[in-house]
């Protein structure tokens, strides 16, 4: 749902109006994204060295989390990466794989360095299989390009895709156990939530054991 509208007086900053036009794009995008209780899509991307990491080999040693992220041309982006850093340790001690994914970029992130593996998605073809893609409204395009984005350059359409950033924590099997999906990019998935739904797959985890040592 749209947020409350900023205003000052009787105007609507730019900024804000800018935001409501790209919730209204990402709205469709977002209905169709991902959802809790699917099987998530595998795949392979290339990680800031160029090393190819296979979401298949990572499920192999426990859950997974995934972020997508709009890239670090936005600062909103960026403020939900850091978050993510600063509870990196908790949930790789809970025993899960931390990666984040977003488009190739030319801007250099205005952080340190971030503790997770950070994947790049030529051609926006991940986000585009877990449904986290829109074409952004031409009106905003100039804007965008100006804050340093640059949509795919291999596109069978005319489309101008952005990212729809997005928080996945998947189990063993690949099934999506949380879904964060805001069309608002300003919000994020708080590592809160992330650490509750990991402490609880633990607990299922465990009862799994327990019940095979019975039966066995």
């Amino acid at each position: 749902m749209p947020t409350p509208r900023i205003q000052q007086g009787t105007a609507i900053f730019p900024a804000d109006r800018d935001a409501e036009l790209t919730i209204a794009a990402s709205a469709k995008a977002a209905s169709r994204a991902l959802r809790a209780g699917a099987r998530a899509p595998l795949f392979t991307l290339a990680d800031a060295s160029g090393q190819p990491v296979a979401l298949e080999d990572l499920l192999r040693a426990g859950p997974v989390l995934l972020q997508f992220q709009r890239g670090a041309w936005c600062s909103f982006g960026e403020e939900n990466a850091t978050e993510l850093a600063s509870g990196y340790q908790e949930v790789v001690a809970l025993g899960a794989s931390v990666v984040a994914i977003a488009p190739p970029c030319k801007i250099a992130s205005r952080n340190a360095v971030f503790p997770m593996r950070e994947l790049r998605d030529v051609d926006m073809k991940v986000a585009r299989a877990y449904g986290l893609a829109f074409e952004l409204p031409a009106s905003l395009r100039p804007r965008y390009e100006q804050l340093g984005y640059t949509p795919p350059s291999v596109r069978k359409t005319r489309d101008w895709l952005v990212p729809l950033p997005a928080t996945y924590l998947l189990d063993r099997d690949g099934v999506v156990v949380l879904a964060f999906i805001d069309v608002d990019y300003r919000n994020h998935c708080g590592c809160g939530s992330i650490v509750t739904a990991l402490k609880a797959l633990q607990t299922r985890y465990a009862v799994r054991r327990r019940s095979f040592a019975i039966s066995h």
